[in-house]
């Protein structure tokens, strides 16, 4: 269908502007006098400029963008607003431009007798197939509202647990950037200043001195070719890593590393915990809850024992049989599905063990942060201290040379 990029009165003086779909040109105008538009230019869409698209690419629409955009969803349905007219009011008040578009789409797809499910469904990336299905059965059962409600808890906890990860890396990562960028100058710029005091008096040298006077002239003269090395060699590890040998390889690796692994284990316990019981309780059937959360998994190794789990039940096994099975599933998950099988209540047990575990993330997160950050500043301190005393030896050396 042909679009047309409209601009139109909203008051008195706000205007606004936008890309809509309709047959033709006349039709697009009573489309937007419809919605309470006074049109004052309709012309035919031909595509985005250049400079439009490379703007748009550097947008991102951050996992906080996403939780208001449901919660404001959630509480302008809940006080009784209409979902076509809800999705307009947050098409004008959306502050992320990319993300005020996205909902633009879903308006128009809802009014074209669409279910915002399906709407949903065209943007991926920003909506998972996990949304897309709550909001498919609140539909169908009529309970549209609470299902946002349900979303919009799901969202903020997973923002909070993410939160906590991120936050306790970035002190560490700080003391990193800017322990390797002292290192850097000090070889690169600062030692071979003197180095060529050392080699006017051609003194014997220590073994130390030596060595770092070495890197510092390799430094001095190829300090860019090593710094263009060091992006090439990170851009190559990061582009491998986005490949699925490379991710599977990489996440592995991470569930090897003793302390490393006791969180990235706990952290997909709790994802999948909260994820299964999320659907569950939103009357998504078993194979399909299974399948979805398979989807969520960050590590591909947990991801395809999720899978596995969902294949074994398919075959007709239970979930806490299947789970058996599977090496990074502590026993205490089995344990706990098992009983919430016997039960019938498998949606509660597993938000329970989610909540479990999201303190347990939280603990070893901050557990992980106590013990790296001394082992950091020990390391970084070591490195510094080695050339510092390298290159105040032979200093000691020749003064002592000069006063006899």
């Amino acid at each position: 269908m042909p679009q047309f990029q409209y601009e139109v009165k909203k008051g008195p003086e706000e205007t606004a502007s936008g890309v809509i779909e309709a047959e033709n040109q006349r039709a697009a105008v009573a489309r937007l006098r419809d919605m309470g538009y006074f049109p004052i230019r309709v012309e035919e869409y031909t595509g985005e400029a250049p400079r439009d698209r490379v703007l748009q690419s550097l947008q991102r629409i951050r996992l906080k963008d996403r939780n208001i955009f449901f919660r404001q969803l959630a509480n302008l349905s809940e006080s009784g607003m209409v979902i076509t007219r809800a999705l307009r009011t947050l098409t004008e008040q959306t502050q992320n431009p990319k993300l005020a578009r996205i909902i633009g789409q879903l308006r128009d797809d809802v009014q074209k007798g669409n279910s915002l499910a399906d709407a949903m469904e065209k943007h991926p990336t920003l909506f998972p197939a996990m949304y897309c299905s709550m909001i498919r059965a609140g539909e169908t059962g009529g309970m549209l509202e609470e299902v946002l409600w349900r979303i919009v808890a799901f969202g903020e906890q997973e923002e909070e647990l993410r939160g906590k990860a991120v936050s306790a890396m970035v002190y560490p990562a700080f003391l990193s950037i800017v322990g390797t960028a002292a290192v850097f100058i000090l070889i690169s710029f600062v030692f071979p200043k003197f180095v060529a005091i050392f080699e006017e008096f051609d003194a014997q040298l220590p073994l130390a001195t030596r060595i770092v006077m070495a890197i510092c002239d390799f430094m001095g003269k190829w300090w860019w070719a090593v710094l263009l090395g060091v992006i090439a060699l990170v851009a190559s590890l990061v582009s491998y890593v986005r490949t699925d040998a490379g991710r599977r390889q990489f996440d592995t690796l991470v569930l090897r590393i003793p302390v490393v692994r006791d969180v990235v284990n706990k952290y997909e316990m709790a994802k999948f915990a909260r994820t299964l019981g999320t659907l569950l309780d939103n009357g998504v059937p078993v194979l399909t809850a299974l399948r979805i959360t398979a989807e969520t998994m960050s590590n591909r190794i947990v991801r395809e024992e999720v899978s596995t789990i969902h294949a074994g039940v398919m075959e007709g096994d239970s979930m806490s049989e299947s789970m058996r099975g599977a090496p990074h599933f502590p026993p205490m998950v089995v344990s706990m599905f098992a009983v919430g099988e016997e039960s019938g209540r498998i949606g509660s047990v597993a938000k329970r063990v989610a909540d479990a575990y999201d303190t347990e993330v939280d603990r070893a997160v901050k557990a992980l942060t106590a013990l790296f950050e001394p082992l950091l500043i020990v390391v970084m301190g070591v490195v510094v201290g080695f050339l510092v005393i390298a290159m105040l030896l032979p200093m000691l050396t020749l003064s002592s040379a000069i006063g006899v």
